[in-house]
């Protein structure tokens, strides 16, 4: 299903190319200077996408961006699953599972060209996550030190890990460009976040440090890198992206590291006016396992079962191939000219998660960006 599932996103992306070189003689615009290529609906990438452009010598840009992410209910690979499922896994089994989580990410960005080929680019961003758990109902201690609820809701908020990217233009021709991209994500998140849990030993609730999804940062310094290639026509244009995040240490400070991450992403855009453009596409992500222990975190076991699957790294990790829909608004005159604001969101079409996990159910990005 796996290999299935790839071969599907690169025959799509190249059946894309394919199409467009053969259409480039009927719809192929006139050679065209990026000053021109960002003066249209359809000039940048659903806002979802990273390090989709450049600019020239001189240029800059600001942009802001909110992204929410909704998980709720859970999967044990491509199977969907209930909490009781987790609560009697393995024989052994859960004394607590998630049942959702929502995670609000900011993000402000800058990009500035020093060059005609090269343009670098800063990215900050403010997390703010949320998760509600289920407590096993054969845990009654735990229960008890919970104050008779068999919920538990936890909240980290806080800056996220900054990202610094070079981004260098290899190819420009007519109505195509290609770009290739190296960025250093630095791990200026917090990974020792707390909140209240029920502790059986105290008979209350106390603050203790969570698990990584609910870590604001990865811990580690990551490698970026990334290669976009796009072709624009007079009334649409298409793209793809083939991006990764490396992990460079071993471990973090709290003894673990994230997975590494693939993920291949195309689009195709089509104005409908000179101020509109709808656009469309797929993406294919691939995050590898937590490797190691997460440190200061309860794993048990406790009471005879594990503690709370987020903090077991055999429930990590996952594949997914997601749908993309997308708007882009492009100001044309007075005082919104050049201003962009797009919309767009992602709809997994299929995922297949490692262990006991929350399931994704939409991802949706909203941005502006505005080009000097």
């Amino acid at each position: 299903m796996n290999t299935f599932i790839k071969n599907t996103l690169l025959l799509t992306t190249l059946t894309a190319a394919t199409s467009a070189a053969h259409a480039a003689p009927t719809y192929s615009c006139c050679a065209q200077t990026d000053e021109h290529a960002h003066a249209r609906a359809d000039a940048y990438a659903p806002i979802s996408v990273m390090n989709d452009h450049t600019h020239e010598e001189g240029g800059w840009m600001l942009s802001y961006r909110f992204m929410q992410m909704e998980m709720d209910g859970m999967r044990h690979g491509t199977d969907r699953v209930s909490n009781a499922d987790a609560f009697a896994a393995d024989g052994i089994g859960y004394n607590v599972t998630p049942e959702n989580m929502t995670m609000n990410m900011q993000m402000l960005g800058a990009m500035y060209a020093p060059t005609d080929a090269l343009t670098i680019m800063l990215m900050a961003n403010y997390l703010d996550i949320e998760m509600d758990h289920r407590i096993n109902p054969l845990a009654g201690m735990l229960i008890g030190a919970n104050g008779g609820s068999d919920k538990i809701t936890t909240n980290t908020n806080g800056l996220g890990d900054i990202k610094l990217s070079a981004l260098y233009k290899f190819y420009e021709k007519d109505n195509t460009r290609a770009h290739v991209a190296l960025g250093l994500s630095l791990p200026t998140g917090s990974i020792d976040e707390k909140d209240k849990l029920p502790n059986m030993m105290t008979k209350s609730r106390v603050n203790s440090v969570l698990p990584a999804p609910m870590q604001l940062g990865s811990g580690t310094y990551d490698l970026l890198p990334s290669i976009t290639w796009l072709e624009q026509f007079d009334t649409w244009s298409y793209g793809a992206q083939a991006s990764g995040i490396i992990r460079l240490e071993d471990e973090n400070d709290q003894d673990y590291r994230l997975g590494h991450v693939f993920e291949l992403t195309s689009w195709a855009s089509s104005n409908f006016t000179e101020w509109l453009s709808f656009s469309t596409g797929l993406s294919y992500k691939n995050t590898g396992k937590l490797k190691g222990d997460q440190k200061d975190v309860s794993q048990g076991p406790m009471m005879g079962r594990n503690t709370v699957t987020t903090a077991y790294e055999d429930n990590t990790g996952c594949e997914r191939l997601d749908g993309l829909f997308g708007i882009n608004l492009l100001g044309t005159s007075g005082a919104l000219k050049g201003h962009n604001l797009s919309i767009d969101i992602r709809l997994p079409l299929w995922q297949d998660l490692n262990g006991y996990q929350l399931e994704t159910d939409w991802v949706l990005a909203i941005g502006w960006r505005k080009a000097f």
